[in-house]
């Protein structure tokens, strides 16, 4: 793919993606870099539908969909405006309410604006699946729920606890996860620290009982007593600074979501962070994110 394709714009991305046909042509491109490949008999030569919107195979008249198997599989909505809606999902760091986007692309109905929405956030969770953080990693816990009075940090009723960790590179912080845990008991910690942090990587952390675990999972342990809030914030900075941005997000744009899908809000946030240094590269990674994630129904997405 050319780089102008790779790094765009605003403009540019209005420009490239004005049309349907280019939509189609670009999805051509991305799911089949090295040119089209017959699945049926390998010839390598195809044309394109127009009407169908499908490649045919010039070899045995095979007709192969770009879109078979990828989040936009049967979907009726046009291509522009799931191209639009990966968009705006990917640049606006502070998160895009579902209805904002359904007022502004003209999406007929909320189930169909809030399925695109998961589907997309689903593609961005697979995508970060297998990353590791490595080095020295901020880790600390948070509870997420409604605001209001009441008993605040661990044991707050009503609220759903999250593990956050991230890279501390000192003067930046890298690389980030997020995880909802049933509780913050020390199995919890252990089974978020082994699958989103490498193996013996020195892991900082406030004075919690639970963390206590990680030394004996391979991790060197830097435990710091943080006392108050503020101390807190200049032990883990940048920990802190997650947990108050993801909060600040889910707020905003949002205004709150249901403890059911907290999960994939978290991802969307971590997502974007982790690729905060590339914003013109932002549509494509998470286009071609698309189109590696496997089909899953409006059911499956709300069970």
């Amino acid at each position: 793919m050319s780089q102008k394709y790779e790094n765009m714009d605003f403009f540019q991305f209005q420009k490239r993606f004005s049309r349907e046909d280019s939509c189609w042509k670009h999805l051509v491109k991305l799911r089949w870099p090295d040119g089209f490949v017959c699945p049926r008999c390998g010839h390598d030569k195809a044309g394109f539908h127009r009407r169908r919107k499908l490649l045919q195979c010039k070899g045995c008249r095979y007709q192969a969909s770009a879109t078979a198997g990828t989040i936009f599989h049967k979907t009726k909505i046009p291509l522009r405006k799931w191209f639009w809606f990966i968009f705006l999902m990917s640049s606006q760091k502070t998160g895009v309410s579902i209805q904002g986007l359904q007022r502004l692309l003209g999406i007929k109905s909320y189930k169909t604006a809030w399925s695109m929405a998961h589907k997309v956030r689903k593609a961005m969770a697979d995508r970060d699946a297998s990353y590791q953080l490595a080095n020295l990693v901020e880790m600390d816990d948070s509870y997420f729920g409604p605001s209001g009075r009441g008993q605040r940090g661990r044991g707050t009723k009503g609220k759903v606890p999250v593990v956050v960790a991230v890279e501390n590179r000192g003067k930046k912080p890298g690389f980030a996860a997020m995880r909802v845990v049933d509780n913050l008991k020390s199995a919890h910690i252990a089974h978020f620290a082994k699958s989103k942090i490498k193996e013996e990587q020195t892991v900082r952390t406030d004075g919690y009982v639970s963390y206590y675990c990680l030394s004996g999972h391979g991790y060197e342990l830097d435990m710091r007593i943080v006392g108050n809030g503020q101390n807190a914030s200049k032990e883990l900075p940048w920990v802190h600074t997650l947990i108050a941005n993801v909060k600040s997000m889910l707020r905003g744009a949002h205004h709150g979501v249901s403890h059911k899908y907290l999960q994939r809000y978290l991802d969307e946030f971590c997502y974007r962070f982790n690729r905060r240094y590339w914003p013109s590269q932002l549509f494509n990674r998470l286009l071609k994110a698309a189109i590696v994630t496997p089909a899953f129904t409006y059911a499956e997405l709300s069970a």
